[in-house]
């Protein structure tokens, strides 16, 4: 007596196509080097704590090298995670190694404290990227600044090389993967169709 393999539902399917679809639009996203980093909210990455404040960093590319149009992204938080209004805010980049100051602009006043710096680094090195921000209304931070230094590596080639893997191999797999689930799907639903008419004499 032949043994028949009950089929796969097909939700599983879809479902499965659905998340490597998803996968393949951020990956596609996030290897465009050279489009504006637009955050709604608050930008994550690096996080450095202050007396209540938090002061999140991240680049965009997550990988930058020189020559690349770069920008350094800030949000300055409250203890509820908040966004702080009216900030006054200075950027400090530094050589890591030699201490030289590189880039130093300064204080511009924000009404909203998620913050994008357009910066383009000359050199692939490591840097130092310092946060000056006063706070109006805050007694300690409106006379000195929040201060918040980051490490940044400029010309990481192991980001490069995984950008590398993803763009050659791993998204035309999802693609190949996606392409197969709906090719089978379409020929288990003709072969339902089919099965489901009734015979005719």
């Amino acid at each position: 007596m032949p043994i028949f393999m009950k089929p796969i539902p097909l939700y599983s399917f879809t479902t499965v196509g659905i998340i490597l679809i998803i996968f393949f639009v951020c990956c596609s996203y996030l290897l465009q080097r050279d489009d504006t980093f637009l955050a709604y909210g608050h930008f994550f990455g690096q996080n450095i704590s202050r007396d209540g404040y938090q002061v999140v960093f991240q680049p965009f590319p997550f990988a930058p090298m020189a020559g690349d149009n770069t920008t350094l992204n800030f949000s300055i938080l409250d203890e509820e995670n908040m966004n702080i209004h009216n900030i006054f805010s200075a950027l400090i980049i530094k050589d890591k190694e030699s201490n030289e100051t590189v880039a130093q602009i300064p204080y511009k006043q924000y009404m909203y404290s998620d913050i994008t710096i357009p910066y383009k680094f000359n050199n692939n090195s490591e840097y130092l990227v310092t946060l000056e921000t006063r706070i109006i209304g805050d007694s300690k931070y409106q006379a000195q600044p929040l201060t918040a230094t980051f490490d940044l590596i400029v010309g990481d080639l192991t980001a490069e090389y995984f950008k590398m893997i993803m763009l050659y191999f791993v998204t035309p797999v999802c693609a190949a993967i996606i392409i197969a689930i709906l090719i089978y799907e379409l020929h288990w639903k003709k072969k339902k169709t089919r099965e489901g008419k009734p015979m005719t004499e």
